[in-house]
């Protein structure tokens, strides 16, 4: 299935089976599409220079050049760089764990949600946008910049960085002027995320004793840290949505993946596509034990069809709202359809066709690699919401891209 563009047309299930309603597909095993590894190191880019960021997409032609840019280079390499990196890891319920490294982002988080719990909304009837939601923007602007000195003093990374790393962490909490929030603001955090990551902010240097992890400045960093990283953003970002009710911005109605979101999506389908190749691309049949990554909780079954006989859930689970309660804090795809849950109401069918759509594809692989393609035609191909993501000097140029450089 392509989920680069809406069906035409969605219709509701005939029985009580979920998943009847779509024709299965052959098995195969689909993998990311290559990325060329990006090298990024501050010391041999010493020629560049930290820029307040600035908007560079303003025509069609634009959003051309965009694609040949060492900025779209380095978010496809993100994209499939987190994909790997979680494989088969369930999203941690704790930071108990996780390096030094990432704790410096792990405050900001903290901050955003600690003002959003001391700026409650302005009472009055609004369908959309509390006008609450810009104390809480200008809050944050006024309180994070600090925390990002901290974070980079802490790494040993020039603070000059901060300049870039504020402006796509403020264009990834929503739009101040507009009162919305979507995928091009998710698109801003993850460039934020691989601001930190390609600088070495959230490198553990106890990690970095082989010549491997000595070439490659970044450092290593978990998919266990990764989940936690992106989760608590997630979690952030829904709490202010709906807490300021922002307005889903440039959204595609009923024929969108999602009113506010799609990463959760790549990044769950991923947790799963592990959890899955290592039993034989999710083939029935082999007997095969739970596996110490499965995504479920160790909960009763509701449903057997709703699982594999691995203990993984099955994309048709999302129809079956115990299944996501269970799932929802241990994958972001189950944990962003809970949302959807929490805010919508009536026949899942009705108010989210696409997903629904996508409940029907048998492989996690097959959603994984969809998801993607849809990524990048509905995101990052698309004029809207593009064209207010910013270009810095160094993070993510509007140069051409060059090899690995």
């Amino acid at each position: 299935m392509d989920f680069s563009t809406p069906p035409a047309r969605s219709t509701p299930p005939q029985t009580d089976t979920p998943g009847t309603h779509h024709k299965s597909q052959a098995s195969e095993r689909i993998h990311p599409p290559r990325t060329v590894r990006i090298v990024f190191s501050p010391r041999t880019h010493t020629h560049l220079h930290y820029k307040s960021l600035e908007k560079r997409i303003h025509t069609t032609d634009d959003l051309t050049y965009f694609i040949s840019t060492t900025a779209y280079a380095r978010i496809q390499f993100l994209l499939s760089y987190i994909s790997s990196a979680v494989s088969a890891i369930p999203t941690p319920k704790s930071a108990e764990g996780l390096s030094p490294g990432v704790s410096g982002i792990l405050a900001v988080f903290d901050k955003l949600d600690d003002l959003a719990d001391a700026i409650p909304p302005v009472a009055g009837p609004r369908r959309f946008g509390n006008p609450a939601y810009k104390t809480w923007f200008s809050a944050v602007e006024s309180a994070v910049g600090t925390l990002i000195t901290d974070m980079l003093h802490t790494a040993d990374v020039s603070a000059d960085a901060k300049i870039e790393l504020h402006g796509y962490l403020m264009g990834a909490l929503g739009s101040f002027q507009r009162l919305d929030f979507r995928t091009g603001h998710e698109l801003s955090f993850l460039a934020f995320f691989g601001g930190c990551f390609f600088l070495g902010a959230l490198r553990d240097t106890s990690r970095s004793s082989n010549s491997a992890a000595q070439s490659d400045e970044t450092g290593d960093i978990t998919g266990k840290e990764i989940l936690w990283i992106f989760s608590r953003y997630f979690k952030v970002i829904r709490k202010v949505v709906g807490r300021y009710n922002l307005e889903p911005a440039g959204s595609h109605g009923v024929w969108g993946l999602d009113d506010h979101f799609h990463l959760p999506y790549i990044i769950g389908a991923a947790q799963l596509r592990g959890v899955e190749d290592k039993h034989d691309t999710g083939k029935e049949g082999n007997n095969a034990p739970d596996h110490p990554g499965s995504m479920r909780p160790p909960t009763t079954k509701k449903k057997e069809s709703d699982y594999t006989k691995y203990g993984m859930p099955r994309p048709v689970a999302v129809m079956n709202r115990t299944v996501v309660d269970d799932q929802m804090d241990v994958n972001m795809y189950f944990g962003a359809v809970a949302f959807i849950y929490e805010v919508k109401k009536g026949p899942f069918f009705e108010h989210s066709p696409v997903l629904y759509d996508i409940s029907g594809v048998p492989y996690w692989s097959k959603v994984h690699t969809g998801l993607l393609k849809m990524y990048n035609a509905e995101v990052l191909g698309k004029f809207p919401v593009v064209q207010h993501f910013g270009f810095g000097g160094v993070l993510f140029p509007w140069t051409p891209f060059c090899g690995g450089r």
